[in-house]
């Protein structure tokens, strides 16, 4: 039991350093770690959602809620210190350049970002805004909370479902050890934590989420053969995106 208590906390201090900006000291992840680490991101998720809430419902009580909602783009974007809006970049450019396969993956290596993937991170980023702005001022610390969760959940549900499409590469370690028990635990995770901040629409979104995720799955396999490091970041960021435009929808 005490074993299992101290692997528990240092794999999950190790994804938060993964993931996220967030330091915490003496934690590093390891291949180990990144590769059993897929069942921590909701956890994760819900803390980076826990503190970006907060901190959106404190500005909320001196600043008008367009404002509120830029800053809750800009900050879930920096909580995964950019990353995830890298591998979209990449992924714009490498799949909207009409060349085979091989071509697509050099692109994707390619460190530098091209007019598509410029296009798509202003629009990622402008939509993630607009959707925070069309919502009841009231709702954007929570529709806040729960793109977190989405966002890390979906990157879990993609890991758990997709092969890896390099022979080699910085992401293959977290597409290991893929279980089903992951991709029902990462769900299911979305579908409570739904269901306790926006009720029936919260299982609506969840729903909404994991189509997304098997469809892009399917996508990025026709596409490149599997996955990558880079279409994982878009997917996280793109479930992320779409939990405040389904709810300005709904609420518009």
């Amino acid at each position: 039991m005490i074993n299992f208590i101290k692997t528990f906390f240092r794999r999950f201090f190790a994804t938060v350093t993964f993931l996220t900006i967030i330091p915490v000291p003496g934690y590093h992840p390891t291949e180990e770690d990144i590769a059993h680490g897929k069942p921590y991101f909701p956890l994760v998720g819900l803390a980076v959602g826990l503190i970006a809430s907060g901190i959106a419902r404190g500005l909320l009580s001196f600043a008008p809620p367009a404002l509120v909602a830029a800053i809750m783009a800009v900050l879930l974007a920096a909580a995964s210190k950019g990353f995830h809006l890298d591998g979209l970049a990449d992924t714009a450019d490498g799949f909207c350049s009409s060349r085979p396969r091989e071509q697509v993956l050099e692109i994707m290596r390619d460190s530098r970002i091209g007019s598509m993937g410029v296009l798509a991170l202003i629009s990622v980023l402008g939509l993630k805004t607009v959707g925070l702005v069309s919502l009841p001022a009231d709702k954007i610390p929570a529709a806040t909370l729960f793109a977190a969760v989405a966002g890390r959940c979906g990157m879990a549900f993609y890991a758990s479902i997709s092969k890896y499409a390099r022979e080699e590469g910085l992401g293959k370690t977290a597409f290991r050890y893929q279980s089903p028990w992951c991709s029902i635990w990462t769900l299911g995770f979305m579908a409570v934590t739904g269901y306790v901040l926006f009720a029936c629409r919260g299982l609506v979104l969840a729903a909404a989420v994991a189509l997304f995720v098997l469809l892009w799955s399917l996508f990025t396999r026709r596409q490149i053969g599997g996955a990558t490091g880079d279409t994982l970041g878009a997917c996280e960021e793109i479930c992320e995106m779409l939990i405040p435009v389904i709810l300005g929808c709904a609420y518009g």
